[in-house]
This record gives structure tokens, C-alpha cells and sequence, in this order.
């Protein structure tokens, strides 16, 4: 028996693909009935396997696509969206997402073509341009298959304390800059995204901003973390992992465990290490040369962190930061 959440009028039908994603041992989306309309938060993978786990607990819950009304998306990743075509397909419905998910889902030109070239500038700053060559070759192709990527509907724009079926908007960047929370405050519910996950990491990820200069995500990060513990809240549905009960205890161990980042990367530079190619190896190891594009985004982030907060300065010495204690 499928496990299903129910309060009122509400009820939330989880749809929890159990396969190792990374170092995530799940992939979730949700069908969540607030009595009126039933909404598609999220829309997991693009595969083979998840499409058949996805049609499969729709037949379980007794629901099919024509059920539901609307989709909503927490962010853009590609494991939160990748099944939106393939609903669209059967039935025409909005769909609805933070409007800086709105280039990036439809694989706009100039917002792929400002993404490489941010990356490009990002990385040769950071001096770490050699060990990233086939991010650039993915960029490339994701930009020659743009069409066939993107979402092939319009979508409908949210920003903060807008409301959707019943569920309040919450901005919530740091692990996208389009990151949303969807909050039903009838029965203190959130759908938490990436944002927080139960016995889990997920991080702050390098972006951009409208004047392609680099967010402060790790900063974002944790403001969010901190605007989603002041939330009233019984049952977190999170993008990954099983839901959970007392998210304020686990948004406690992730601020505890970014403070214990950050104090990692002060002391690689105390040791003498000053460029980031430097302190990610010794911070990561052969993790740098596998999970190259997240371990990097990690570095790079605590160490901005650590500059905005004090802790460390930093100056451009041939061309490439070089990043100093603040004693």
C-alpha cells in the first residue's frame, strides 16, 4: 500500500522513484489534492524507468494525467521538470515556475549563451578552466538541442508571496536562483525541493546574475535556510529523500554542517593554499576530477562566503583570484 498524506481536505500522493541519483537515494515529485484541483509539484526524470515508475503510481493511486490541473515546479533542474513534456503531450495545462526558471526551462538563446560565457569568465578567474572542458562540450550540445530541451508550453510566472491553488510562494535561492518553496498554510505543509533534505546533502550551486556577475549563493543558501525553519511546518515533501517531520532540526545540522564547510576552507588557506584548484584537491580529492563541476561550485562558493563574511580576502594575481586569511 502506497503511503498517501491526508489532513482535512487536503491529501498528497508521493511519487518516490527509490534509485540511487548521485549520492540521493531517491527522485520525488508529488500529486497534491487541496480539495478543488490536483496539482503536479515537480516532474522528476526524463528516463525510460522513471517514466514507467511515474505512470505506474498514477495507475496505484487510481489518478491519470487527465486528473491533474496543473503542474508546479519548484526549480529547474533537469530532475524536476523532466516529465513535463510528456503530461503536456496528453493534456494541455499550466504550468507554473519562479520567472527566473522561465529562460532556463524554455533553453532561451541569449540565456544559454550568457551561461557559457559566465562559466567561461567564472572558471579561468578561479583558475580551473583546464579541468572543466567537458562542462563546455555539454553547454555546446545542450545548446544545439535547445529545442527539443525545452518545455514546449508557455509558463506561468511566480516571484514571492504569490499564491497558487492554495499554496504560498516562498522564495528560497542558493541551489538555483529560481528555487520556490509551496507552503499550504492549512495544514503547514511545504514542498521543500532541494532546499532541505532528511539525512542528506544538497548545496548551494554557482549562478549568475542579471549582470552575469557571480551570486552569493552559499549566502542565499543559508537565509533560505533560515526563512524556511521560521515556517510553521508538520510534513516537509522534499525532492529527494522520504518526507519528513521536524524540519527545524534538520535545517539546525545543515547550518551547522556550512558553518564546519566554511571553517574547512579558512583552514586550507591558513595552511598556504590560496588558489582554488589547490584547496578543492585538498579538500576533495579524486572527487575533484569526478564530481568536477559540483566540487568546484562548492569551493568557490565558501570561499566567497568566507570573503563577504570576512574571514578571508581575496586579489587577482595574474589574472586568477588568490585568496588570504584576514587575521
Amino acid at each position: 500500500m502506497l503511503t498517501q498524506y491526508q489532513k482535512d481536505s487536503k491529501r498528497v500522493y508521493p511519487i518516490i522513484y527509490s534509485q540511487q541519483y548521485g549520492s540521493l537515494s531517491s527522485v520525488n515529485c508529488y500529486l497534491y489534492d487541496n480539495g478543488g484541483s490536483l496539482s503536479l509539484i515537480d516532474a522528476g526524470l526524463n528516463t525510460p524507468r522513471f517514466k514507467e515508475f511515474f505512470y505506474n503510481s498514477l495507475k496505484n493511486y487510481n489518478i491519470s494525467i487527465q486528473d491533474i490541473d496543473q503542474i508546479l515546479l519548484t526549480h529547474h533542474h533537469e530532475d524536476h521538470v523532466g516529465l513535463v513534456n510528456e503530461v503536456l503531450k496528453v493534456k494541455q495545462i499550466p504550468v507554473y515556475a519562479h520567472y527566473l526558471a522561465i529562460p532556463r526551462v524554455h533553453f532561451d538563446e541569449s540565456f544559454l549563451t550568457n551561461k557559457y560565457n559566465f562559466f567561461l569568465k567564472t572558471y579561468k578567474e578561479y583558475g580551473c578552466l583546464d579541468l572543466v572542458t567537458q562542462r563546455f562540450k555539454t553547454m555546446e550540445q545542450t545548446f544545439l538541442n535547445r529545442d527539443r530541451l525545452r518545455i514546449q508550453s508557455e509558463v506561468c510566472a511566480l516571484k514571492d508571496r504569490d499564491e497558487v491553488e492554495g499554496l504560498h510562494v516562498i522564495e528560497a535561492p542558493g541551489h538555483s536562483p529560481d528555487s520556490i518553496l509551496f507552503y499550504d498554510p492549512t495544514v503547514k505543509w511545504q514542498f521543500s525541493g532541494d532546499l532541505v533534505l532528511k539525512k542528506a546533502s544538497t548545496n548551494a550551486i554557482i549562478d549568475f546574475n542579471d549582470d552575469l556577475n557571480l551570486l552569493p549563493t552559499v549566502s542565499q543558501y543559508q537565509q533560505s535556510l533560515f526563512t524556511c525553519r521560521e515556517i510553521e511546518t508538520e510534513w516537509m515533501f522534499p525532492g529527494h529523500q522520504n518526507p519528513f517531520l521536524q524540519h527545524e532540526l534538520e535545517i539546525e545540522r545543515k547550518l551547522s554542517r556550512m558553518e564546519k564547510k566554511e571553517r574547512r576552507v579558512i583552514d586550507a588557506v591558513a595552511n598556504g593554499l590560496q588558489d582554488t584548484v589547490s584547496i578543492a584537491y585538498n579538500l576533495y580529492g579524486k572527487k575533484v576530477d569526478t564530481l568536477t563541476s559540483l566540487v568546484l561550485s562548492e569551493v568557490i562558493g565558501y570561499l566567497e562566503f568566507a570573503v563577504t563574511r570576512g574571514n578571508l580576502s581575496k586579489r587577482m594575481d595574474n589574472g586568477q583570484w588568490v585568496f588570504q586569511v584576514i587575521k
